[in-house]
């Protein structure tokens, strides 16, 4: 398809940085809860034929969870012919499928099948398929580019910076977590009684400590809606477009987040991450957010490494919300995979502020960085 008339595209590593990054959320999502670790009880390369069982929903989700990947990988080299993109899904899919089977097996809370793997295979042919296809269509990948090279930030610090971008609005999904958010809401009801009639509280005390829990949870999204908006305005090449990202990246945050909660929650509970601390904090934050955007790049640059660290710390403050689980009674999704889902979105909530800091460190150190494209 490359020929000598096509214009010049942007020479972009982020299919390798989002390959990897997903790859990496494959393996935590194999292998949590990562212990106990004992040998296994069967041949390493047979698997557990036995116990393995064809459940629907499970290779529903085993075929789903390989597209990404076998998408990503299919678009790793540049100029190959199509047979070779989509061999390369599959062979790198089933070979990272097999690897974490294999491993499920000193895992035994996990259950290593053969069924899995299938899935998975499957699901990394049709990512690469549909790879194939978008990387095949000019006009569609050429408005792709185009978008990449006029808004973002060039070359590979650019693509990082829009595959951590990805990974938080991927992330944000997770409905047991409170609008930008980095831990579980403790404070969630997990009854029908509850539900129905929330408890009057008399006790001051207990009084007190709602309202102290209602400042940290405002002052946790108000660091993180500053800190994510300025971290989407510096990935921009020009000023102007940043307001317009910033919003459409909250929308989609809020969007996704919306779907996933009626989906995933018990009707009467989706409505439950949206809590008064949020609303109050993300108001907050909002405020900031539009006079820190004027500032000069340098400054931006400090004020978001300090909001996000400082929304991850903020929940120091309250001991309980750090060893808060997920409240699987708010629901309605009754397999296995949800835990692995909650793990793994609360994991990539808590890394990303620690991720998107040391990426922050990189651009401050660029000659020029954050300067429009010549004109030419």
């Amino acid at each position: 398809m490359d020929t000598a008339t096509s214009p010049p595209r942007l020479r972009t590593r982020l299919p390798h940085v989002l390959a990897t990054l997903y790859g990496i959320a494959i393996v935590y999502a194999s292998l949590e809860p990562f212990h106990p670790w004992l040998p296994p009880q069967t041949s390493f390369f047979l698997f557990d034929f036995g116990s393995a069982r064809w459940i629907r929903y499970d290779a529903l989700l085993n075929v789903l969870s390989y597209v990404p990947f076998g998408f990503f990988v299919a678009l790793l080299r540049r100029g190959v012919s199509p047979t070779r993109r989509i061999v390369h899904s599959v062979v790198i899919g089933a070979a990272m499928s097999f690897a974490m089977e294999s491993l499920q097996m000193y895992v035994p809370p996990r259950v290593a099948s053969p069924f899995d793997l299938a899935a998975n295979i499957v699901g990394a042919l049709g990512g690469g398929a549909l790879a194939t296809v978008l990387a095949y269509n000019q006009s569609t990948r050429d408005s792709i580019y185009g978008a990449r090279t006029r808004l973002f930030l060039p070359g590979p610090l650019g693509d990082v910076g829009l595959a951590l971008m990805l990974l938080w609005l991927v992330a944000q999904t997770n409905p047991g977590i409170p609008l930008f958010a980095v831990t579980f809401d403790n404070e969630v009801p997990t009854g029908p009684a509850l539900i129905a009639a929330p408890p009057v509280h008399d006790d001051a005390s207990t009084v007190a400590h709602e309202n102290a829990n209602i400042v940290v949870q405002a002052a946790g999204t108000g660091f993180q809606v500053l800190g994510v908006g300025l971290f989407a305005a510096l990935l921009l090449r020009r000023r102007r477009h940043a307001g317009s990202i910033v919003v459409a990246l909250i929308a989609g945050a809020l969007l996704l987040k919306g779907i996933a909660a009626v989906v995933l929650l018990k009707p009467a509970m989706w409505q439950s991450w949206v809590k008064p601390g949020v609303l109050i904090g993300a108001a907050i934050g909002g405020a900031l957010l539009a006079g820190a955007i004027a500032l000069p790049r340098p400054v931006q640059v400090a004020l978001c490494a300090i909001a996000l660290l400082s929304a991850l710390l903020a929940p120091v403050l309250a001991p309980e919300s750090l060893s808060a689980r997920a409240p699987l009674a708010i629901f309605d999704w009754h397999y296995g995979q949800l835990l692995n889902y909650n793990g793994l979105t609360r994991a990539a909530l808590l890394v990303w502020p620690l991720l998107t800091a040391a990426w922050l460190f990189a651009l401050a150190g660029r000659p020029s960085w954050g300067k429009p494209p010549d004109p030419g």
